[in-house]
């Protein structure tokens, strides 16, 4: 990974460490105080969720990885590093005004603007039209609708393509509505699905017919 990248991700993993404290807090409160709140904090993958990330963009050869919920691009980074290599794209779905503006800030420092398009509308307005094939899909958002973008974004999912969704283990708080989603996912059609403890638990569901 070159020095730009590296130097982005790393000032963006001391904000998220910086973050980790008050969010547990909210977070012991109830997922609406996280939702009231969200607009000041990163709500990133973590490192170890990112390397993976980008290590299956590598490992698939993805042309179309699509995220849904980029907040300020740590995640971001992580995909356009490897699909800069795979000759790949990414589409990252962010609502957030500001968080978009610094997504596009991060991406234009680390240099990786051009392999990323930012969609600032909600996701399901979207990937009812876009075509696929999708290689590798990110949920990362507001937990409620995961099992909506989920069934809006499977059906374009290529044979062998994987649909990778966050904090499913952590927070506490939102543990009924993933174990919704883990179960919701497991039943699709085509589809293997585990769950990894790694960062705060992901789902990993892959395609296999």
């Amino acid at each position: 990974m070159d020095a730009r990248i590296a130097a982005v991700l790393n000032r963006l993993e001391e904000r998220s460490k910086r973050e980790q404290q008050e969010l547990a807090e909210l977070n012991n409160k109830g997922a609406r105080f996280v939702r009231e709140a969200a607009g000041r904090f990163m709500l990133d993958i973590g490192p170890d969720v990112g390397r993976l990330l980008n290590t299956l963009v590598r490992s698939l050869g993805a042309r179309q990885v699509v995220e849904i919920g980029g907040s300020t691009g740590y995640s971001t980074l992580w995909f356009a590093e490897a699909a800069r290599s795979t000759g790949g794209r990414v589409i990252s779905f962010e609502i957030d005004t500001e968080k978009v503006k610094q997504m596009r800030q991060n991406l234009s420092e680390a240099g990786l603007s051009e392999y990323v398009e930012i969609i600032a509308e909600d996701a399901s307005l979207h990937l009812p039209k876009m075509t696929g094939p999708f290689d590798l899909v990110l949920i990362d958002h507001w937990k409620d609708i995961y099992v909506r973008d989920f069934d809006l974004a499977w059906p374009k999912v290529r044979r062998g393509g994987i649909v990778v969704a966050d904090n499913i283990l952590i927070p506490e708080a939102t543990r009924e509505q993933m174990k919704a989603y883990q179960a919701h996912v497991q039943k699709a059609p085509g589809a293997r699905s585990f769950t990894l403890s790694l960062g705060q638990g992901i789902e990993v569901t892959q395609r296999i017919d």
